[in-house]
């Protein structure tokens, strides 16, 4: 849409429309620009604030860059919640800003009547190189560094199936900032980067896909899954938006896996792991990063994802 109606860019635009930030040069510096924000995921404040920062961060990481400063972007109704929990999603912010090495410029609040919390965040790139979605190669090999299935364990708690005891694993990794993937990402030399949120693992896969003009193999079972997502769609608990972002991908979908399978590929994420394509020399080191790094599937010249066992 934004294309068609043709946005303002100059010669310093290096990155617009279409990937996970914008990139601009200016000074002899590049830099960064991204926005991001949601709705509650836990029942705590203080975690929901540092959530939603670390997610807003995502973007920075995922281009190979640092954040510098963010801009707070609030939603809240003054009315039926107490302005004590809007200190408690800021302080949960704050501290997670502090440990990005990030700074609070300000913000802008608004009356919602559904609470929300995002932040708009500006990083640099300190080499001047930064990763984007299009460069993936056939032959490459795609890696993830986050398990999926938050979507589903969200929904499940709002419908009170399961405690937030019973998630804790997926807080800490929604907790988890993605600067150290992002620096492992940079190491290996990755292709592309994006990070996996709002449409879910095929759906940021294919945006891969159509920047880059490849195809993808993703091999279901070497994608780590939080404990009790499976079972939570078999049951039927999965978020709307994961029915959706499957719709959306199907068109150019091919692979014989069951339903629920699919869904969990497509479950919406919050703060989500980095995805990344690197040349196949580096899987050794790849899976010598950490635990949370799997290679879930490689790069190939069809267009499209195949999705198999």
């Amino acid at each position: 849409m934004l294309k068609e109606l043709s946005p303002p860019v100059d010669s310093h635009t290096l990155l617009a429309v279409g990937d996970d930030a914008g990139v601009y040069e200016y000074g002899g510096k590049v830099y960064v620009h991204t926005v991001d924000f949601i709705t509650p995921v836990v029942n705590d404040p203080y975690l929901w604030g540092a959530i939603s920062t670390a997610n807003s961060l995502s973007d920075v990481y995922a281009m190979g860059a640092r954040p510098l400063c963010a801009l707070a972007v609030v939603g809240f109704n003054n009315c039926d919640l107490d302005i004590e929990v809007f200190k408690e999603v800021m302080r949960g912010a704050i501290d997670k800003l502090k440990e990005a090495g990030a700074v609070l410029l300000g913000g802008h609040t608004v009356d919602d009547k559904e609470p929300k919390f995002g932040l708009a965040v500006t990083g640099v790139c300190e080499e001047g190189h930064f990763v984007s979605q299009k460069g993936a190669k056939p032959g490459d090999l795609l890696v993830l560094t986050k398990p999926i299935g938050t979507g589903i364990l969200i929904k499940a708690l709002k419908e009170g199936v399961i405690s937030q005891d019973d998630m804790q694993d997926a807080i800490n990794n929604m907790l988890a900032l993605n600067d150290r993937a992002s620096n492992v990402m940079l190491s290996l030399g990755a292709s592309a980067c994006t990070d996996v949120t709002g449409f879910g693992l095929l759906g940021h896969a294919l945006n891969i896909c159509r920047n880059s003009d490849v195809g993808m193999e993703i091999f279901f079972d070497e994608v780590p899954i939080y404990e009790g997502v499976a079972e939570l769609v078999q049951k039927g608990i999965y978020p709307k938006g994961a029915r959706e972002n499957l719709s959306y991908v199907s068109p150019h979908l091919k692979g014989n896996l069951e339903e629920w399978q699919m869904l969990i590929l497509s479950d919406p994420v919050t703060s989500g792991g980095l995805l990344f394509t690197v040349d196949s020399s580096k899987e050794r080191d790849v899976l010598s990063a950490g635990e949370n790094f799997r290679v879930i599937g490689r790069v190939v010249e069809r267009a499209g994802i195949v999705v198999k066992l």
